[in-house]
């Protein structure tokens, strides 16, 4: 049953995750209006501060419920410790109408201004996946010397072709993820073939990368799918055991 649980939790996070992401890049704005350092109406500043506390509990509902799915309650709640800190540091506050002019009330906007690092969530829940694929295959190494290539090729087309510097690196960084605008080309035969070189190490680059995002999503559903086989597999064993356990009880 925990490992049931477990398995669930995973999915339920998982389907959650990019819908997480832009809730919590969407708080950055409303706070900025609710703390009116953009110039609003009344009226949309209360807009903002509602849509930040429905927002405030979304991210509670999410906690709650992950928490009391997952087996290792205490893990769990200490690998998202900045999220309960967030939670328990920035609940709605309700200011009576006759006690909002009051300094030492107004002063809990500082607890809203905290809901703006909900962004730092978003960005921790979106590299993630970017750092899980940069991870395969030496992808790293292939974008850092795709990078020093850029630079390289950019400065050398730059002085080949005559052209800034600004241009040249332009130039290298469209001809090495083979989007090619054309606004750009090799006129100098020593540049055509740089040009050539660029283009077949792009080539690779784009190829490793797509290979990259695609095992990342195919890994993910195997494990899912592995996931449910192995629960299917315990669910009949469980069954098994129930059954013999009943025979034994009535001999």
């Amino acid at each position: 049953m925990a490992l049931e649980n477990d398995t669930l939790a995973n999915k339920i996070e998982s389907k959650l995750e990019i819908p997480m992401i832009i809730i919590a890049i969407f708080v950055l704005p409303l706070v900025l209006i609710e703390l009116e350092i953009v110039q609003t109406t009344p009226q949309i500043v209360q807009i903002a501060q509602l849509l930040d506390d429905a927002i405030w509990f979304i991210f509670l509902a999410e906690f709650v419920l992950l928490f009391n799915l997952h087996s290792m309650k205490m893990e769990y709640a200490k690998s998202n410790l900045f999220m309960l800190l967030l939670l328990i540091l920035t609940p709605p506050i309700v200011v009576p109408e006759g006690f909002s002019s009051l300094r030492s009330l107004r002063s809990l906007r500082v607890f809203r201004a905290l809901r703006s690092f909900r962004v730092i969530i978003a960005i921790k829940r979106g590299i993630n996946p970017i750092y899980q694929i940069f991870q395969k295959n030496s992808m790293q190494y292939v974008t850092a010397y795709s990078l020093v290539l850029i630079g390289l090729s950019g400065t050398l087309f730059s002085r080949i072709e005559n052209l800034k510097f600004s241009e040249g690196v332009w130039w290298s960084l469209t001809t090495v993820t083979t989007v090619g605008y054309g606004d750009l080309y090799p006129e100098t035969l020593a540049g055509k073939f740089l040009a050539f070189f660029v283009m077949i190490v792009g080539i690779g680059f784009v190829s490793v990368l797509t290979a990259n995002v695609a095992a990342y999503f195919v890994e993910n559903d195997l494990e899912n799918e592995s996931n449910d086989m192995l629960i299917e597999k315990i669910n009949e064993l469980s069954d098994k055991i129930d059954e013999l356990d009943r025979k034994i009880s009535e001999k």
